[in-house]
C-alpha cells in the first residue's frame, strides 16, 4: 500500500489532536492527568495553527466565521482558529472546533486529488506549470468536409509540430451519437482547427459553403474551446453569416503557406507551441 504523503499524515494528526482536545473540554470531570493531556494538546493545535493555517485558508478560502451573538449586538467576522482555541472554553470555540475540523477534512481531500493530478508536491506546494511535464501528445480537432488533399497536408503539417491531429470519423463511437461523439472527443484535445472546404452549395447565393458536419461542429467547438479555435477557409467557400466574422485564413489546395503560417502563430498564443531560442 502506497505509503500517504507526508502533509496528509501532518494534517490527519493535526485533526486528531484537535478532536482529542475538543473531546477532553466537553467532558464535566477530567483526571489530573487528563487535564495536562488537554492543555498540552491545546499548545500542541496553536503551533499547528501557525504551521497550517495559511494553507488550509488557500484550499478552502476560509479564516474567519461571521458570529450572530444574541441580543443587540450585531454579526462580527472572527478568525475561527483562535477563537477554536480560546479560553476560558465556550459554546462558541466548541463551535469553532467543529467548523475547524471540517476545514482540514475538506482540505485533506483537495489535497489528495491535486497531489494525484500533478497539481502539488508530496509536501503540498503548488508545482510551477512550468515544472510539469506532460506525457500526453498535444492534440488539435480538425473538423472537415471530407479525405482531401488539404486535409493530408494539414495533418502533416501539425505531425512535423508536434501536435497529433484528431478526426472524429477515425475515432470508435462506443455507440455515441455523432454529435455525441465531436463532444466526447473534442474534449479531450488542446484546441480545434476548423478546415473549411468547397461542401455544399448554398440555395440563397449560390455559393460554395461548407458541408452541414463542418457546420454542425463548429457550433459544438466554439461552445468548448470560445477562442481557442482556428478557421481555414478555401478559396471561393463562404461561412454562413454566424461564423463569418472570426478572423479566418484563406488557402488553395495548391497552396496552403499563408493558413500554416497562421496555424503556427495561433498555436504559440494559444501556449501549444513554445519558441526555442538556438
Amino acid at each position: 500500500m502506497e505509503e500517504k504523503p507526508m502533509i496528509i499524515q501532518l494534517l490527519n494528526n493535526f485533526s486528531s489532536e484537535i478532536a482529542t482536545y475538543q473531546y477532553l473540554q466537553r467532558r464535566e470531570h477530567l483526571s489530573p492527568e487528563n487535564t495536562k493531556l488537554m492543555t498540552n494538546l491545546r499548545f500542541d493545535a496553536l503551533k499547528g495553527v501557525g504551521v497550517f493555517k495559511p494553507l488550509i485558508t488557500e484550499i478552502t478560502g476560509k479564516e474567519k466565521l461571521t458570529f450572530r451573538p444574541k441580543g443587540a449586538r450585531p454579526p462580527y467576522l472572527a478568525d475561527v482558529w483562535l477563537t477554536a482555541l480560546q479560553l476560558p472554553y465556550d459554546k462558541m470555540a466548541d463551535n469553532c472546533i467543529s467548523s475547524c475540523l471540517d476545514l482540514i477534512t475538506i482540505t485533506i481531500g483537495r489535497l489528495e486529488e491535486d497531489i494525484k493530478k500533478g497539481i502539488r508536491d508530496r509536501q503540498g506546494n503548488l508545482i510551477e506549470k512550468s515544472q510539469i511535464v506532460s506525457t500526453e501528445p498535444l492534440k488539435a480537432f480538425i473538423a472537415h468536409g471530407g479525405d482531401s488533399p488539404a486535409l493530408a497536408k494539414l495533418k502533416s503539417f501539425l505531425e512535423a509540430l508536434g501536435v497529433q491531429p484528431l478526426t472524429v470519423e477515425e475515432q470508435p463511437s462506443e455507440g455515441r451519437s455523432i454529435a455525441e461523439n465531436v463532444d466526447h472527443y473534442a474534449r479531450q484535445v488542446d484546441c480545434a482547427i476548423i478546415l473549411a472546404t468547397k461542401g455544399d452549395i448554398d440555395g440563397k447565393t449560390g455559393r460554395f459553403i461548407p458541408r452541414g458536419n463542418v457546420l454542425m461542429e463548429i457550433g459544438k467547438l466554439q461552445e468548448i474551446f470560445k477562442d481557442r479555435i482556428i478557421y481555414l477557409l478555401q478559396a471561393g467557400v463562404k461561412f454562413p453569416t454566424n461564423v463569418s466574422e472570426k478572423v479566418r485564413e484563406r488557402f488553395t489546395s495548391q497552396n496552403m503557406d499563408n493558413a500554416f503560417i497562421k496555424i503556427a502563430k495561433e498555436l504559440r498564443e494559444f501556449g501549444i507551441l513554445k519558441a526555442v531560442k538556438p
